[in-house]
């Protein structure tokens, strides 16, 4: 018997992701969206609607009823609609969200958090996944929080490293020599999907991301040999990028916390245990063969040599 899925952010680049794992493995999908959300692409790919928000909790209880398991890739703090914010969505929406699982007795709840969340005090957006963790725990709902280490693509709009690798020209913020744990988010999506589908896979924190941390040194080499041509990669002074982020941060919180963010990244300490991630979903992705594929995804040419 099919199981029953409501996913909160399927509108966004991840939740559609998660939505084309869960169609094709023959889960029954729904989607929490709002008023105003364009629905059209969701619902000529099967997928029935659900009218909800997560600011405003009377819409979420109903939202849960006959469904399985709940899927959320919502985020606020990045503002994609007027109104969003980190205290918005990602505290109270999401806050909401879990006393409407429990009040429902929702069976299985899989949060989309943030690699080492717990160490990370100082970057707001990855705090506040930590505390939602912990009101989870609180409230006793049933979830398994999977914990990316960072996505190396992004919309096609906000990519940071496909137009460099186009050109053969690679600038990155910093350091070209730091590393931390990437994943693609294709691979997100595969494994929230499996964790929302799979009763075998036990409650609880999972680290995921590549089978090594990568820095920008190392995405250039195999970007290289996947298009045989070479490329070239320098690193932007953190310093200067770090006080425009700053000043920016003066009007747009965001960019705060993204300054605060990297400020953490660079210590080397976002490394994933990826333990759980190979005894639950199988083997982790190489950094080699995820270069590879994100090569293929944004356009480039592969070399015939």
């Amino acid at each position: 018997m099919s199981k029953s899925v409501l996913i909160i952010g399927g509108t966004g680049y991840l939740g559609g992701k998660v939505i084309n794992h869960l169609l094709s493995r023959g889960a029954k999908v729904f989607a929490l969206v709002r008023e105003s959300s364009d629905t059209k692409g969701l619902e000529s790919k099967g997928v029935q609607i659900i009218r909800g928000d997560l600011s405003k909790p009377e819409t979420l209880v109903p939202a849960l009823k006959n469904i399985d398991t709940v899927i959320s890739t919502a985020i606020g703090y990045s503002n994609r609609k007027k109104g969003d914010n980190l205290k918005s969505v990602d505290d109270l929406g999401n806050r909401n969200l879990i006393d409407a699982l429990k009040e429902a007795k929702t069976k299985r709840f899989v949060f989309t958090s943030v690699l080492n969340v717990h160490q990370a005090e100082s970057v707001p957006h990855f705090w506040q996944k930590k505390l939602i963790e912990d009101y989870m725990d609180q409230k006793g709902v049933p979830y398994i929080a999977l914990r990316p280490g960072a996505f190396l693509d992004q919309t096609p709009k906000n990519d940071f490293y496909a137009g460099g690798l186009k050109k053969g020209s690679l600038k990155v913020m910093g350091s070209t020599s730091v590393k931390w744990t990437y994943i693609l988010s294709d691979d997100v999506a595969k494994y929230l999907a499996t964790a929302a589908l799979d009763d075998s896979i036990p409650l609880g924190r999972i680290d995921i991301g590549m089978n090594e941390p990568m820095n920008a040194e190392m995405l250039a080499k195999y970007a290289s040999e996947y298009t045989g041509m070479p490329i070239k990669v320098s690193a932007l002074p953190w310093a200067l990028i770090g006080s425009v982020f700053s000043f920016a941060g003066l009007f747009k919180p965001e960019m705060a916390d993204l300054k605060k963010m990297f400020d953490y990244m660079f210590t080397g300490r976002y490394v994933a245990d990826t333990s759980l991630q190979q005894k639950y979903f199988g083997e982790v992705p190489t950094v080699k063969e995820s270069v590879f594929r994100y090569c293929q995804q944004i356009g480039l040419t592969r070399s015939a040599s």
